[in-house]
């Protein structure tokens, strides 16, 4: 079963002159020029859409959590330090005063 891809209409201006290039209808270099990209990034495009098909086009990082993503209750202790214990103190205070850990 194939997997079902939504396109920002960023992507999906790629998909529409990446088949234009398909049906010969557009020349690399006019299609690097529309997409403000250089050509090579063209080809690069090219190959992975006849390989992968539209899914391609898409980010690869869509639907992925971050790495670098806080945990809910780390980040509700920091907001509460930060509305209470600590008001009105800014970003960089804030931080020397919990340890940058936002304990204490």
């Amino acid at each position: 079963m194939k997997e079902e891809v939504t396109l920002n209409r960023k992507e999906q201006h790629r998909v529409i002159v990446l088949n234009q290039i398909e049906n010969k209808r557009l020349t690399v270099d006019k299609a690097a020029m529309l997409l403000e990209v250089t050509p090579r990034q063209v080809w690069r495009l090219l190959a992975d859409y006849r390989r992968e098909g539209t899914s391609a086009i898409a980010h690869g990082n869509r639907g992925r959590k971050p790495v670098n993503i806080i945990e809910d209750g780390l980040r509700e202790q920091v907001i509460e330090l930060a509305r209470y214990k600590y008001y009105g103190f800014n970003q960089q205070h804030f931080t020397e005063k919990t340890g940058g850990q936002g304990r204490n």
